[in-house]
């Protein structure tokens, strides 16, 4: 196996702009309740005159090309699942709809402080005639951003100069890791406990205030935009004819109002127990995107102070908004692998030595199946992929920590879209002939349940203390922990071996990494799983560089290494989860053999999600 690339260590944080002054920090403040649009979150003076593209024309028809760009349909107006809709429901749906519509302004901010900017001056210029304006628009549109990534890991940054950074917009854009380090060090030493605490949560913006930093919650940050999606929130409660459904929209609509954890709370553990409602929505929060929070754990003497004061440690929510209608066929599927949660709870490696989340034989977990009518804000942000699927809330939520459960919703029109095309081509690129038969596009449904419920078992308490490398292992544990559970439900008889080939053989050829994306964690994940199944002869290769699967080997290997995860968490310890990231997180001749195969065939660079139904209904009220 030769080495290409290896997994970088930490990440880099650019430096693009001066910090702020007293006077512009007071401005920034005085600033915060007016429109998103006009608000100045930089610490320079407005950029919006001295932006320059950050792709040529070409580059921008040739990524804006059908077979580079593909549309992924969102449900259709004329679908049956959404003429069939009660009155009072599809009334209610084009209330979530309008709701989720304010996210993407605050997606956007929280993504990067120049989007907003950026996408004015787009604006300025398309109405010029500009044509590189035009089609940067395009790919703006569908990354939701200046920054993104294809499928292969190359960064697409539309605007020179302005690169992703660690800390995205949360935190000010000149702010590097050490200077972060050495300002939380002093702030706590000066007896500013709770600002730290603030700092350090989940929800909150922060910026400089002469040479220390203070928190703003999102409550007010975007308080026009939380205000204005509570609304319809409230609106929709008053139309759907689901009570539960309702209860939980007024209760999502308070927590939207005020700074309050506690009426998060509330909404989250309300959410979680919706089973049989006609419509799904869900105001997503996870932590994904920040990789600046999590590296304050490096500091021994930061970390030390902050376990002294016991002060969490946890990465910033992106906010990510989902609409849809509830597929009571496809629900009830996963309700018939619902019921063996309590079994698969007991075949989890060190079981006795983390709390459960079952308790006495039940799961306090729902799920559904849904067509989705509109994805906002970072759920709609395609860069290089976008989910299939969530299990949330996650356990750095005051919820799932004071008791609440977890729910699980699929999107039925995204993983359609995602494996709809040349797949016969790209079989025989890759897989050996006789594996054919095993390739199932539903087959691929199956694995992704099982993902998403293994996130539900393991350690939960502490994983904060791996650092920037939790994701990852966390993503990687639910992906072993699916192989290890599809051989423990052939056993009790859920699956035929017959299924579990086709869904080993399906993920297999499904997820083969296009590129070397290292810092991504689901991208990461799959890389480490390939090179494991490689070195460890569940996947082999043929003369021609096709690819054989030896079962067997490939249900070891997921045993083995869902028993490395487990033992990853349980340690908190960042250096043994970077130890073993690092070895296995590398990029390799084999596997640019695959990706150089798949190039030439899925030409595909990124796709946008289009939404009929939402585009119908905010034409109403324009």
């Amino acid at each position: 196996m030769k080495i290409l690339s290896v997994n970088s260590v930490g990440y880099r944080n650019n430096n693009y702009c001066l910090k702020t002054d007293k006077n512009e920090k007071n401005n920034f403040l005085q600033s915060v309740n007016e429109p998103m649009t006009t608000v100045n979150f930089r610490g320079i003076n407005t950029l919006s005159q001295n932006f320059e593209y950050g792709l040529s024309l070409e580059e921008l028809k040739d990524r804006l090309s059908s077979e580079k760009y593909t549309k992924w349909d969102l449900l259709s107006p004329e679908s049956i699942e959404y003429k069939s809709l009660a009155d009072g429901d599809k009334k209610a749906l084009a209330h979530l709809v309008r709701a989720s519509e304010y996210f993407n302004d605050v997606y956007k901010r929280l993504d990067n402080v120049h989007n907003l900017e950026f996408e004015k001056f787009l604006a300025t210029r398309i109405a010029q005639g500009d044509e590189k304006a035009v089609l940067t628009k395009k790919l703006y549109d569908g990354q939701k951003g200046i920054n993104g990534k294809s499928i292969d890991g190359v960064e697409v940054n539309l605007a020179k100069g302005i690169k992703t950074i660690a800390g995205k917009g949360f935190y000010p854009e000149d702010l590097s890791e050490k200077e972060l380090q050495n300002i939380l060090i002093k702030m706590l030493k000066s007896n500013k406990i709770a600002e730290v605490r603030n700092i350090l949560n989940q929800r909150s913006v922060v910026v400089r205030d002469n040479d220390e930093l203070k928190a703003i919650d999102y409550t007010e940050i975007f308080k026009k935009e939380f205000s204005s999606a509570a609304d319809e929130l409230e609106l929709a409660a008053k139309e759907s004819t689901d009570k539960d459904f309702n209860e939980f929209l007024i209760l999502q609509a308070k927590a939207l109002r005020e700074n309050n954890p506690n009426l998060d709370c509330a909404a989250d553990k309300k959410w979680a127990t919706l089973q049989d409602t006609p419509l799904e929505f869900t105001i997503g929060r996870e932590s994904y995107s920040d990789k600046m929070t999590p590296t304050v754990t490096k500091n021994p003497e930061l970390k030390a102070l902050l376990e002294k004061y016991n002060i969490p440690v946890y990465a910033k929510d992106n906010i990510g908004v989902r609409v849809g209608i509830v597929d009571k066929q496809g629900t009830a599927y996963l309700l018939r692998i619902k019921e063996f949660l309590p079994f698969m709870a007991e075949q989890m490696p060190y079981r006795d030595l983390y709390k459960q989340s079952i308790v006495s034989g039940k799961s306090n977990q729902t799920m559904v199946d849904a067509h989705i009518v509109e994805m906002a804000g970072h759920n709609g942000a395609y860069r290089g992929g976008i989910g299939i699927a969530s299990n949330l809330p996650n356990f750095d939520k005051l919820a799932v920590q004071t008791g609440g459960g977890f729910r699980n919703v699929y999107h039925k029109e995204l993983r359609e879209a995602k494996y709809k095309d040349g797949i016969d081509n790209k079989l025989n690129a890759i897989l050996d002939k006789s594996l054919h038969k095993y390739f199932k596009t539903d087959a691929l449904h199956d694995f992704t349940i099982l993902h998403e419920n293994l996130h539900s078992l393991g350690p939960k308490e502490g994983l904060e203390g791996l650092g920037v490398y939790k994701n990852t292992i966390e993503e990687f544990k639910a992906d072993m922990g699916s192989v290890t559970m599809l051989e423990k439900l052939k056993q009790k008889g859920f699956y035929t071996a017959q299924r579990q080939k086709e869904i080993l053989t399906s993920w297999i050829v499904g997820y083969i990494p296009m590129g070397a994306n290292l810092t991504d964690a689901h991208k990461t994940r799959n890389i480490m799983q390939y090179n494991y199944f490689i070195q460890n002869g569940g996947i082999k290769f043929d003369n021609n560089g096709k690819i054989k699967i030896d079962f067997a080997k490939i249900i070891q290997c997921g045993e083995k290494m869902l028993s490395d995860a487990i033992k990853i968490q349980l340690s908190k310890s960042e250096k043994m989860a970077k130890e073993y990231i690092e070895k296995y997180g590398v990029w390799t001749e084999e596997l640019d053999m695959l990706a150089n195969k798949l190039k030439p065939i899925d030409k595909r660079l990124n796709s946008y999600l289009y939404s009929p139904i939402a585009k119908e209904v905010l034409k109403k009220i324009k």
